[in-house]
């Protein structure tokens, strides 16, 4: 009698939502095995719990969130599942998420290398795992790729690490049809090639999967269970329908206080991540990041350097309160606050409303479409990938944006003082220079670099966070905005008591 091999095995297994008030429970009680090799769809109501199993056995839990509430036993090929980065599945699990997850700014073959990189293997393999998705002519940008085409590219990307469990999160989900059919197929015949590997696919989409299961998960939310079904098993009408949650847990301001702490750790853990990938890894996302950051606000910051440098004279030097007397003396303090206090700061403020924002939104845009989650599970450090080139983009990007700002408001200065009181380019350089020294141009640097790498680590931090939705997306580039401009209002404050005061 031949043995068959357990890939995922639950005993008396539970999972509840952690929430204000109480928990939620998912399901609990689940006692069953899913055989190695086994291809299984798991279904229920949106929203019951299917995806958050998966992320459990994906190794995605968010650290800023309260964990999910577990009972019972979860073993993968015998060893006890976590939920963590570091338990025994970690290095044998793929998955496609919902909304792929593909990075954007890659081509789609470079985002089948970077996964390929990851796992140890050769990026000549690219085009071989694209052709056996069905695209042996991917195109240059993922954008110009339709839905179809996007759920393909991320098959591809995720066979690149071999997995022996591939987990698939509706992966028919705003396909046609015929479309739907072929990525159900592409599953299958991908998973037959491949002996070692159980694939488990969250789905409502059963006719795109006829005859294509060997066996059904099934959530249902009237009983909270988890149970395994035969291959034939359908969703009856009204499956859909949501139990009412289960409340018993502690209370709802133990519960706010426990995510404020987790929110705090979560920012302390940012600042230690910054400070132990500091080195580079991705030289060249790095060195993209650097020279976008330096170029980018350029225009922007120096014309607002301009502004702000020529009104300011301008102003200074007609409304001279000893009429036309001491116009160098008036000119010279003109400069000092100018170069060394005034347009640093808002230098500051203005690269931030570009640039933090800009990475906030982005960064929020990447967690709420799971490409930092797929990063995640390609065994990419998010801190290499993301947070290493921001830090260094912004340490060395706002430093040189102030110096474009200083110098743009410099030269506006000397046309407002030409215009306003007829120096010549000499007087006015030996007069608006006169009181900086370098030792101003030193402390400027420094405020704005160490201003820098605090925006940096705001705007990851909160570009990270959990976004449910897009709303939410929205909100922490709000956040950002705010939070970016305190942090240069007092580095600049501070920095400019220490050195002055």
């Amino acid at each position: 009698m031949t043995t068959v091999a357990t890939a995922l095995e639950f005993r008396d297994f539970g999972l509840a939502h952690d929430r204000p008030g109480g928990a939620v429970q998912l399901f609990v009680g689940a006692s069953f095995a899913l055989a190695q090799h086994g291809f299984y769809l798991f279904c229920g109501r949106s929203g019951g719990g299917k995806s958050s199993l998966l992320r459990v056995l994906a190794g995605l839990v968010d650290p800023r969130e309260p964990a999910p509430i577990r009972s019972g036993e979860l073993l993968a090929w015998g060893e006890p599942v976590t939920g963590g980065r570091r338990d025994a599945l970690r290095l044998r699990t793929a998955a496609i998420l919902q909304d792929e997850g593909l990075l954007d700014e890659l081509s789609p073959r470079a985002n089948v290398e970077l996964a390929l990189r990851a796992a140890g293997r050769s990026v000549r393999l690219a085009p071989g795992l694209l052709a056996l998705a069905g695209i042996p002519e991917p195109g240059p940008s993922v954008a110009e790729l339709s839905g179809g085409m996007r759920k393909r590219v991320a098959v591809a990307r995720a066979l690149a690490s071999e997995p022996r469990l591939l987990l698939c999160d509706e992966p028919t989900a705003g396909l046609d049809e015929t479309a739907a059919r072929q990525i159900a197929l592409l599953l299958r015949s991908t998973h037959d090639a491949e002996r070692t590997r159980t694939t488990i696919v969250t789905t409502h989409d059963f006719d795109a999967f006829a005859a294509l299961a060997d066996g059904v998960m099934v959530l249902d939310p009237a009983d909270r269970t988890l149970r395994l079904e035969g291959p034939g098993w359908r969703e009856p009408p009204g499956a859909g329908l949501a139990a009412g949650p289960a409340p018993a847990g502690e209370p709802a301001v133990a519960h706010g206080v426990r995510r404020a702490l987790l929110q705090l750790g979560a920012a302390a853990a940012t600042c230690g991540e910054a400070l132990r990938r500091l080195p580079p890894v991705e030289l060249a996302v790095t060195a993209r990041t650097v020279a976008r950051f330096c170029v980018e606000p350029a225009l922007f910051v120096g014309a607002c350097g301009a502004v702000v440098g020529g009104l300011a004279t301008f102003f200074a030097l007609r409304n001279n309160p000893v009429q036309g007397g001491f116009e160098s003396a008036l000119l010279s303090g003109t400069g000092k606050v100018a170069v060394a206090v005034l347009v640093p700061l808002l230098c500051g403020f203005f690269f931030t409303a570009r640039i933090g924002a800009g990475a906030a939104a982005r960064l929020g845009t990447m967690q709420r479409t799971n490409q930092i989650a797929a990063l995640q599970m390609l065994g990419i450090r998010p801190a290499d990938y993301l947070l290493t080139p921001l830090v260094w983009g912004m340490v060395i990007g706002m430093p040189v944006a102030t110096l474009v700002g200083v110098v743009a408001a410099a030269g506006a200065a000397w046309l407002a003082a030409s215009g306003a009181s007829g120096f010549t380019t000499t007087g006015w350089a030996n007069a608006f220079f006169a009181a900086v020294t370098a030792g101003d141009l030193l402390a400027v640097l420094g405020k704005a670099a160490l201003s820098g790498l605090l925006v940096a680590l705001c705007s990851y931090h909160v570009g990270t966070g959990p976004k449910p939705s897009g709303a939410a997306v929205g909100a922490a580039v709000d956040e950002a905005i705010v939070r970016g401009m305190a942090i240069v209002l007092a580095v600049h404050a501070l920095g400019t008591f220490w050195a002055y005061a």
